[in-house]
C-alpha cells in the first residue's frame, strides 16, 4: 500500500475503529519515506491517540520513532508540535514553554479540538481563544503555514460541538459564532473553494443556533454560490440547499424551492454517502 493510501483509508477508518487504526499506525512508521510526508503521518497519529484515545505516552512514543527524514525543518516541526499537543491535552503545563510563537498557536489550537472531542468544553474554548490571541500578536501575518490550517480545523470543529449542546451560555454561545467565523476565515487562507464552502455552512449552522437568522441565510447563500461556480458534486450541493431551506423556514416558497433542489440533488448522491444526509433530511420533512 502506498504512503497516500495508507493515510486516506487510515481516516476513512478511524472513527469507528480507533483502536485497529492505532495498531497500524503504530506498525507503519517505515511507510514514512520523505519529510513532506511526515506532517500527515504526526496530525494522524495526534488525532487517532489524543482525540479518540487520550493514550498519550503511547502516542508520544510513536511520535517520536518517527524517522526525522535528513533532519529538515518540516518534519521536526511536524513532530514537535504533536508531541506538544499530546503532552498539553494530557495536562502538563509546560508543555508550551519552548515553543516558536506559530509553533505555540498551532499546538492550542489542536488542542482545542482535542477537548472538544473529549467534551471539555471549557478547556476547548480557551485553549481556541488563546490561540486566535496569540495568532493576532504576531507581528507579521504568516501568508501561508500550517497554523491557518490548525486554526481552520480547531474551530470548525469546536463550532461542530458546541451546535449540539442543548443549553448554552451566553460566552458559549458567543464562543461558538467566533468559532464558525475564525473558521471561516482560516479556511480561506488554508484550504480550497471545497473547505470555505463548508465553512460557510458551519457558520449559517452556528448563526442558526444563536437565533441570527439574517446571518445564517447569508452563510447558506454564500456556500450555494461557491458550490455553483465550482460545479459542485451533488453532495455538496444537497447540503447547500438544505441549509438554505431550512434557514427560511418562515418563507414558504423559498423553503419549498430550496428543499426541493435539495431532494433532487440527493438522488444523484452515491448510495454509500446518502447516510451522511439523513439529518439535514429529517430536518427538511419535518
Amino acid at each position: 500500500m502506498s504512503f497516500d493510501d495508507f493515510i486516506k483509508t487510515a481516516w476513512a477508518d478511524h472513527g469507528d475503529q480507533p483502536l485497529v487504526v492505532a495498531d497500524r499506525l503504530s506498525s507503519s512508521c517505515h511507510l514514512v519515506q520523505a519529510a513532506s510526508q511526515v506532517p500527515a503521518f504526526a496530525r494522524l497519529i495526534t488525532h487517532v491517540y489524543g482525540e479518540h484515545l487520550a493514550n498519550w505516552d503511547a502516542g508520544i512514543s510513536l511520535l517520536k520513532s518517527l524517522p526525522c527524514i535528513d533532519k529538515e525543518l518540516i518534519a521536526q516541526s511536524a513532530i514537535t508540535v504533536s508531541i506538544a499537543t499530546l503532552r498539553y491535552g494530557s495536562g502538563e503545563v509546560d508543555a508550551l514553554a519552548s515553543l516558536l510563537p506559530l509553533d505555540k498557536i498551532t499546538v492550542l489550537a489542536n488542542a482545542s479540538s482535542l477537548f472538544a472531542a473529549q467534551q471539555k468544553g471549557t478547556f476547548a474554548i480557551e485553549s481556541y481563544a488563546e490561540a486566535l490571541a496569540a495568532y493576532a500578536q504576531l507581528d507579521i501575518e504568516p501568508k501561508q503555514a500550517p497554523v491557518h490550517r490548525a486554526l481552520a480545523v480547531a474551530g470548525s470543529n469546536l463550532a461542530g460541538t458546541l451546535e449540539e449542546q442543548s443549553l448554552r451560555s451566553d460566552a458559549e454561545t458567543a464562543a461558538m459564532l467566533l468559532a464558525a467565523q475564525s473558521a471561516l476565515k482560516f479556511w480561506k487562507l488554508a484550504g480550497t473553494w471545497l473547505e470555505t464552502e463548508r465553512a460557510e455552512y458551519r457558520l449559517c449552522r452556528s448563526a442558526l443556533q444563536a437565533g441570527l437568522r439574517d446571518e445564517a441565510v447569508q452563510a447558506a447563500q454564500r456556500c450555494l454560490d461557491i458550490c455553483t461556480q465550482n460545479n459542485a458534486p451533488a453532495f455538496e450541493l444537497f447540503f447547500a440547499h438544505a441549509v438554505l431551506a431550512i434557514s427560511q423556514k418562515d418563507l414558504a416558497d423559498t423553503f419549498e424551492k430550496h428543499r426541493a433542489a435539495a431532494i433532487a440533488c440527493l438522488e444523484q448522491v452515491p448510495l454509500d454517502e446518502q447516510h451522511w444526509c439523513e439529518a439535514e433530511l429529517k430536518e427538511l420533512n419535518q
